[in-house]
């Protein structure tokens, strides 16, 4: 098994922790996506950027009914992920929808004040940074986001032709077609860092927007039944699959996805200047996400969301992060009791959603518009993004 240079000492942490997690984690640091791999080549060796839209556009529409003339790699894959796995369980799938669009108020605080901002802790920050895709477009990337969330846990969203299945296919690719950019680039060192947005790091990434979401929303004043939590990580367990994350190194459920953030976690070096650049890039984007551009008003806001994350991913990630010092009055407890006393209210106070002006799914829905993202399947053709087709 080959070990990049970058994790060599946090894999030896981890293997004396869980060595077979840290062996499962280790190994796919240098493994792609050898399906999606496939198609983005095939397409880029045949095809003009301009005809990559209509094509997958047309392979998605209707899975179950493809259209004549697809690539033979394109064809395989969409009919991989649309022959949904016996383990998949629709009940736990609707608890999971019941418990997002009633904590819909503070998912999305869970995302951009702590889920993502650990994901960017680790290499996979790179990728995105060399790209420059975060640093340009902070806003984006959190719509993004949001979007698929919403689109992962709404009815029948993740079915097969759904736009949680559509949009997460779409990822997918972007990440094949990015992977293939960066590893054939000077840029890249694969001594080093392993594969380019490995399956590693899309796990990685998985288990951070799932068990590790959970529990930032849940400290913020989330309310999940037992069913719900593990629907919530049950949905994103299909999401990772589809998403291309090996049957190999998947998590089953909450328990075994929070273990394998853990360990994860411990192979993944300290957070370089990549990693720094792109989470306070993305801290620095939230207050225009929620619309606050003046920045008299964004500087205030900016300063509260610091301090939000700090709280939810501890000071030693944070200080690494290079983030501003703690305020003196902790800001999650206040958060929590805010929400708790909101969701006492809306349930006992008649009349009370009428006077309420809080945060709620449909407002969610609105700020995670990107115009014509979710319409979009091309593909980026340059390595740095500004000298990319647009996608």
């Amino acid at each position: 098994m080959r070990i990049p240079s970058s994790y060599a000492d946090g894999y030896e942490a981890a293997r004396a922790v869980d060595a077979r997690l840290a062996d499962d984690f280790i190994r796919h640091t240098t493994l792609g996506d050898p399906l999606a791999d496939r198609v983005v080549e095939g397409l880029a060796a045949t095809r003009s950027p301009e005809e990559v839209h209509p094509l997958i556009s047309a392979a998605l529409r209707d899975p179950f009914q493809l259209p004549d003339g697809l690539p033979d790699s394109l064809r395989e894959l969409v009919s991989e992920v649309s022959v949904i796995p016996d383990w998949y369980d629709p009940k736990l799938a609707q608890a999971a929808t019941r418990g997002f669009i009633r904590n819909s108020n503070i998912i999305p605080a869970a995302l951009a004040g702590a889920a993502i901002v650990e994901g960017f802790s680790t290499l996979i920050s790179k990728s995105f940074r060399i790209r420059g895709r975060i640093t340009q477009n902070g806003v984006r990337r959190l719509r993004q986001n949001l979007l698929h969330l919403s689109d992962q846990y709404l009815p029948g969203g993740m079915e097969p032709g759904g736009d949680g299945w559509r949009l997460t296919l779409r990822i997918r690719l972007v990440h094949a077609q990015s992977r293939m950019l960066l590893k054939d680039s000077d840029e890249w060192d694969a001594a080093a860092h392993g594969m380019p947005i490995s399956a590693a790091n899309i796990l990685l990434a998985s288990t951070t927007f799932s068990a590790r979401l959970l529990r930032h929303a849940r400290r913020l004043g989330a309310k999940f039944s037992d069913q719900e939590w593990e629907g919530y990580v049950h949905v994103w367990r299909y999401t990772a699959w589809v998403m291309g994350v090996p049957e190999a190194i998947l998590f089953e459920d909450y328990d075994e996805a929070r273990r394998r953030f853990e360990i994860g976690m411990l192979c993944e070096p300290p957070p370089d200047d990549d990693a720094i650049i792109m989470a306070n890039s993305i801290v620095n984007s939230a207050p225009l996400l929620l619309g606050v551009k003046d920045p008299a008003e964004r500087r205030p806001f900016a300063t509260f969301i610091y301090q939000v994350c700090r709280e939810l991913v501890g000071d030693e990630l944070a200080d690494q992060f290079l983030f501003p010092p703690s305020r003196r009055v902790p800001q999650v407890p206040l958060l929590w009791l805010k929400h708790r006393l909101r969701r006492v209210a809306l349930e006992r106070i008649p009349g009370f959603h009428k006077l309420d002006s809080g945060y709620d799914y449909m407002e969610m829905l609105d700020i995670s518009n990107v115009g014509n993202f979710e319409q979009s399947y091309s593909l980026p053709t340059a390595l740095h993004d500004e000298a990319s087709r647009p996608w």
